[in-house]
């Protein structure tokens, strides 16, 4: 069974970014990286699907061949710079550069055979987090429509780049994440009441 760390998963998705030389590039141009991992990888090459070759799939990687296989209308998307179908690449690629085994197929409607298969979906989607959305490059970003304008990503994608970026924050300035206000008012209504509330967070008396 797979069991990639997440921090396994972003190192390889830096140095795939570093060996393209688009590492500071917040927004780069996804058909482009394809053209030249083309161009640079001994074993990836991808086209566009035949007729009813992927079904209701909108892309797949086939790890024996190197082939990223992609419906046109994505690959025309992918073009265009449209959010979802980078995320799509970015999922593929992830398959490829983390060497999961199989034919993969994208599959929008989440629908897996087992637990490893599963598994390696959440891992495809990690690394395609990290791969748009850099942690170093969105250190100073104040909100998830912020990461989304800049990284040219979904807002829910930026929702989760953004919550990855600040734990990875509040990591390194040695800080607990902060509760919620609905979670703090509840526990300083039980204090008042009288409860006992075991906290080593100062929340509660902000």
């Amino acid at each position: 069974m797979s069991n990639l760390t997440a921090e396994v998963i972003e190192e390889q998705a830096s140095l795939v970014r570093r060996k393209l030389n688009i590492e500071n590039v917040p927004a780069f141009d996804m058909y482009c990286v394809l053209e030249k991992l083309q161009q640079m990888a001994k074993k990836f090459s991808f086209r566009c699907a035949l007729e009813d070759e992927l079904g209701d799939n909108e892309a797949t990687m086939n790890d024996e061949t190197g082939t990223l296989v992609v419906q046109e209308n994505v690959l025309d998307d992918v073009k265009a710079g449209r959010t979802r179908a980078r995320f799509t690449i970015a999922h593929e690629l992830g398959h490829y550069f983390l060497g999961h085994e199989g034919h993969r197929r994208r599959n929008p409607k989440g629908v897996y055979a087992g637990s490893t298969e599963w598994a390696e979906e959440s891992e495809a989607n990690i690394f395609a987090s990290y791969l748009l959305v850099p942690t170093k490059l969105a250190w100073d970003e104040k909100s998830p429509e912020e990461i989304s304008d800049r990284f040219q990503v979904s807002l829910r994608a930026a929702e989760i780049a953004f919550e990855r970026v600040q734990a990875a924050r509040r990591k390194a300035m040695g800080q607990k994440r902060r509760l919620p206000d609905s979670v703090i008012d509840f526990l300083k209504e039980a204090r008042e009441k009288g409860y006992r509330v075991k906290s080593d967070i100062s929340d509660l008396d902000q």
